[in-house]
């Protein structure tokens, strides 16, 4: 019996072991150099704010972090001032609303401080991921809506790594790959977040932290 059983268990770690290595490697090797900004959002003044009653949308920073909220499916979105290329961002953000219809995450490369455009990196409540192209009000999936595990779904806090290294562009949650691709379109400019609601609800997302390092794709 103890033999059988010790066949059993040998046969299992067989099964599981390459199970437990096809997490997803990425297609670049990304390295991380210099830290270039670091925040808790605790400064007041250190990010702009917006409040707009006649659409419901609002950006504030707040004891939460910095928060972004809106009624509607269309972004609201809080970008830094200074413009970036090649960088590693990092956040932390909870989901304040009980809606999950909505998608909330990073921005690089924004062309300017009050435009939409620029390459987002986004999670929604209902746990998809999604990295797009959006100019000109236009959303493109660079990667589109796919679900995926790592998300923790609902009123629940996620980490968010998103990488812009050249043309090549990655989304980390909870330290998973769960997206990548390339896109020429934007080489550099300003960094930030974005959220939006849906149809079925408003979305209220708070984000505790921000960390950025400048980044090179390894040869």
């Amino acid at each position: 019996m103890q033999i059988r059983r010790l066949i059993f268990l040998l046969l299992a770690l067989l099964i599981v072991l390459p199970l437990a290595s096809c997490a997803a490697a990425p297609s670049e090797d990304v390295a991380t150099q210099e830290l270039l900004l670091e925040t808790d959002f605790s400064e007041i003044g250190s990010w702009p704010e917006m409040l707009d009653v006649e659409s419901g949308t609002a950006v504030q920073l707040t004891n939460d972090g910095y928060e972004l909220s809106s009624n509607s499916a269309a972004y609201v979105w809080g970008f830094g001032q200074e413009k970036y290329e090649d960088v590693v961002l990092e956040t932390a953000v909870r989901q304040l609303s009980s809606e999950q219809n909505n998608a909330y995450g990073l921005v690089c490369r924004a062309s300017d401080a009050d435009s939409r455009n620029g390459y987002y990196f986004l999670i929604s409540g209902d746990g998809l991921v999604s990295i797009r192209r959006v100019e000109r009000n236009l959303s493109s999936p660079i990667v589109d809506w796919t679900p995926h595990s790592a998300v923790r779904q609902g009123a629940r806090t996620n980490s968010l790594r998103a990488i812009c290294a050249g043309d090549y562009l990655a989304l980390y949650v909870n330290n998973q790959l769960v997206a990548e691709g390339e896109d020429g379109r934007f080489s550099s400019g300003h960094l930030g977040f974005a959220a939006s609601g849906s149809e079925d609800g408003s979305v209220q997302v708070a984000f505790n932290t921000l960390s950025v390092r400048a980044a090179e794709i390894s040869q």
